[in-house]
């Protein structure tokens, strides 16, 4: 089959969408179909690249996009505009069985003109901010865009949202239309664990994420010194990442003098955080909404036990004694995964290996996405 991927993030831009968007286009060619991805330019990057044998095929528009980790409405707007013109074109479209829509909102109208003028099927792959309600920042014109999100939705072939609690926000927007879960996955080669035992009475902390506020590390970092004093351990949070909110973060830091036991590192290339996640004891994801995330999937994989709130989607699917999805008090269910022995750590670092395992590589959340495909095309993929 030939299969057209719509985003407008595409490693190295964005995060977790972007990486799903990868990664599938990888699996989707290892299983002998091409794809064609259109996505944003960005600095120096090719505007066309060949891969896989030609299996992956990248065409990058020269849209108004600024940083590489986030992007603006104006600039997923351009975005639009630059793929419209290169896709309206019959010689293009006529190649394509269907077209998978990386986020609602920008590449949903692309997609849903795609159909109605050429007659190829989509189906919408939700990423979280796309819908609204999600993200404070879009509110007023998600608000605006309400009538045409829907139309969006109406004429998908298929909505699929990555975790249980991000299909409950999509349907709690509008629950005129079905959702189906599908995770995201997880490379289990790349991010494996390595028999390292707990050193000494320090305790590794370590976050994956970008800097924002929703992230709640805010929350957290007053605490660091009375945790210290509770446990009687040494304590250590590494944060790896970058965004608008890190300064503010910093200066917390400093406020409640814990500045040098927690490290900025900023952002890390792919190549590095396998030995982050190894050089780690505990995985710390204060975040109140997410998609999937993929770091913790990450951490997992690395045999990694982890904490994240309850309310936060992808806890419901990411969390089975393997931490704690805590309910109330994130602090105190902290605390007593620090005071937790060596043994019973490990254990739910090696629960947590097991569980992306059994339901979270990639070529699992492949065979769920070829699945619909062929119920949304008859073709026997």
């Amino acid at each position: 089959m030939n299969i057209l991927f719509l985003s407008h993030e595409y490693p190295p831009l964005g995060g977790g969408g972007a990486n799903a968007c990868r990664n599938l286009a990888l699996q989707f060619a290892k299983h002998g179909h091409t794809v064609h991805i259109v996505t944003s330019g960005y600095g120096n990057l090719p505007e066309r690249e060949c891969l896989e044998g030609g299996k992956i095929i990248i065409d990058r528009v020269k849209a108004k996009r600024k940083n590489c980790d986030h992007s603006k409405a104006s600039e997923m707007l351009d975005y639009l505009h630059k793929a419209y013109r290169l896709l309206d074109s019959a010689t293009w479209m006529q190649h394509f069985d269907i077209c998978l829509c990386f986020f609602g909102i920008p590449s949903g109208p692309l997609a849903l003109h795609l159909k109605k003028k050429y007659g190829v099927p989509y189906i919408i792959r939700f990423g979280g901010g796309d819908i609204p309600g999600f993200q404070d920042r879009f509110a007023v014109l998600y608000k605006l865009l309400s009538p045409q999100i829907q139309r969006i939705w109406k004429s998908a072939d298929a909505l699929i949202a990555n975790s249980v609690g991000l299909q409950k926000y999509a349907l709690d927007y509008c629950s005129k239309f079905p959702v189906k879960v599908i995770p995201n996955g997880v490379d289990t080669e790349r991010f494996s664990p390595i028999d390292e035992s707990l050193k000494g009475d320090t305790f590794r902390l370590l976050t994956v994420c970008r800097l924002i506020k929703r992230k709640g590390l805010q929350d957290v970092i007053p605490f660091i010194k009375p945790l210290e004093q509770d446990t009687g351990k040494s304590i250590r949070w590494t944060i790896v990442g970058d965004g608008p909110y890190r300064e503010d973060l910093e200066k917390l830091a400093v406020e409640w003098v814990c500045h040098e036991k927690i490290k900025f590192l900023g952002e890390r290339a792919q190549s590095e955080l396998p030995h982050l996640y190894h050089d780690a004891d505990l995985f710390v994801f204060p975040s109140h909404r997410e998609g999937m995330p993929n770091a913790v999937l990450e951490a997992m994989a690395s045999g990694l036990p982890v904490i994240m709130r309850k309310d936060c989607q992808g806890s419901f699917e990411l969390i089975h004694n393997n931490g704690i999805s805590s309910d109330e008090n994130f602090i105190r269910d902290l605390k007593d995964l620090i005071h937790r022995t060596s043994p019973e750590l490990k254990s739910m670092g090696e629960r947590s290996r097991q569980i992306v395992i059994d339901r979270f590589t990639w070529e699992c959340v492949f065979r769920q996405y070829e699945d619909v495909i062929k119920q949304v095309t008859n073709h026997d993929t």
